[in-house]
């Protein structure tokens, strides 16, 4: 480039040499002072232009440079080995809806959660039980528990996909001792089809799918108590489809409301060949986070959309020797009198039960319903079943039982989540002719502290006559007419 330029300068002075100049005139002294000049400052113009382009070569040169240089980093870290070695293992402890520890790329997750539920129960019936042998009175009682205490570990290892979960109970109805109350391990394989394994709580009744720190009453209703069939050790297949608006699940467990019965025992064997089945399925009918609205039963987001969850369930047993069995209500015939409810297990019975509920919420207005029909069939064999030893029946039986529960959020100016107004209306009837069956009445308020997890809860049940015994529903004698007073402060971390 230097030549070229060189050359159209030499050109210049060439072209005017053949020009004719005047006579006399001092041609040296005209010509090459200008032409000096000129070159001198197309010089400096040239070397400008060199040191340019040689700035322009250099940057490209480190440009590419830094190119290859990020392009070997990304390639390193890529490398798990590399990553690992530049950054030694930490460990990432804090809360986050529980007291969590958490590995480097979060591969290992643990959990803690708890729950204490002090509560006190005053709890008046009638002081002569008709059902009672003669002589005998029921008095009335009160006093403090602590219902329900829960250490919950869970969280996820190796993968996100699998997660794991186990609860201990050290509560009033176990006599404060420690022991399992759930242990399962859950692997993903995509949102529409997941396997659980351990002991789980199954998914009868709607009431016991919503975990029990997070009613709106200080417990369930008198019909879970007849209906629901608690935890089993087995396994689950469950999913989400549609786009997460509908959620199934299937259990296959080996006993209902019990998991202590053993597989490998000595004579005579804790467990028959016959498993337990229940399937459940929720449609989020309307909802605009589906599987969320309803994780516990007060409207505590206060809706501003309409929320409504529809299910429907199926269960299924054939009891032929399971040592660990399900209590259900019966009518005691003569001579004991018309009504009156006994208590038996399902040994010696298929039971099929079917169950339809909903879920409602909108503004802190909140409702929940369900409805469920069980059938008691006795099985053909020696010895009768203790059903129909007690009835005197060996045909098939019906029972049924239902209730309506609300609760709304008062308005009140600044806090507006903080106070809820509740009631309940039940029935359960031990037999679908209508022989025997109970009522239950509730009304209660509830203070919010801090959602569900810091609560103080107060309510006054009537029961026309209780069909079972049950701790946790604070029902102690059949056939008593009882009125419950109950107060309960919860705190859950």
């Amino acid at each position: 480039m230097r030549a070229v330029l060189m050359a159209a300068v030499l050109l210049v002075p060439a072209g005017r040499v053949g020009r004719a100049e005047p006579p006399g005139a001092d041609r040296a002294g005209t010509s090459i002072d200008p032409l000096e000049e000129r070159l001198g400052l197309q010089q400096q113009q040239l070397a400008a232009l060199e040191t340019r382009l040689e700035t322009i070569r250099q940057r490209d040169v480190s440009a590419a440079r830094a190119a290859a240089l990020q392009a070997q980093v990304r390639k390193l870290l890529a490398e798990p080995e590399f990553r690992e070695a530049l950054r030694p293992p930490v460990a990432a402890a804090g809360y986050d809806r529980g007291f969590v520890l958490r590995s480097p790329e979060d591969a290992f997750l643990l959990r803690v959660n708890g729950r204490l539920q002090a509560r006190w129960t005053g709890y008046q019936t009638r002081a002569e039980n008709r059902y009672l042998a003669p002589g005998f009175r029921r008095d009335d009682r009160a006093g403090f528990d602590m219902q329900r205490m829960r250490l919950t570990f869970s969280g996820h290892g190796y993968s996100r996909d699998l997660t794991y979960r186990l609860d201990l109970r050290m509560d009033a109805p176990g006599g404060y001792d420690a022991g399992i109350q759930t242990a399962w391990v859950n692997y993903r394989f995509a949102e529409a089809l997941q396997v659980k394994l351990g002991i789980f709580k199954m998914p009868t009744v709607r009431a016991q799918m919503i975990e029990d720190g997070n009613l709106q009453f200080v417990d369930r209703a008198v019909q879970d108590a007849v209906f629901q069939f608690d935890r089993g050790l087995g396994a689950r297949l469950w999913g989400s489809l549609l786009e997460g608006r509908v959620d199934y699940f299937l259990d296959v467990v080996n006993s209902f409301s019990s998991f202590a019965g053993a597989t490998i025992s000595p004579d005579p064997p804790e467990l028959d060949n016959n498993p337990g089945i229940v399937f459940h399925a929720l449609w989020h009918a309307l909802s605009a986070q589906p599987g969320r609205d309803f994780t516990w039963q007060a409207d505590h987001e206060i809706h501003q959309y309409p929320a409504l969850d529809l299910g429907c369930q199926y269960a299924f047993n054939d009891n032929d020797g399971d040592q660990s069995t399900t209590r259900i209500p019966f009518p005691r015939p003569d001579p004991h009198g018309p009504g009156g409810f006994g208590l038996t297990t399902t040994n010696g019975l298929r039971v099929h039960q079917l169950g339809w509920d909903a879920m409602f919420k909108y503004q802190g207005f909140s409702a929940s319903g369900e409805y469920v029909l069980r059938r008691v069939d006795p099985r053909a064999g020696r010895p009768p079943a203790p059903w129909t030893q007690l009835t005197g029946r060996s045909d098939a039986a019906a029972q049924h039982g239902a209730y309506v529960q609300c609760g709304y959020m008062l308005p009140i100016p600044g806090l507006e989540r903080k106070f809820e107004v509740v009631g309940r209306v039940g029935g359960v009837a031990a037999l679908a002719d209508g022989r025997e069956g109970t009522w239950e009445y509730a009304g209660g308020v509830n203070w919010y502290f801090r959602g569900d997890d810091v609560k103080l809860q107060a309510d006054v049940t009537k029961v026309s006559e209780a069909p079972i015994t049950s701790s946790p529903h604070s029902l102690a004698n059949v056939n008593d007419d009882v009125l419950l007073l109950r107060m309960q402060f919860q705190l859950a971390f």
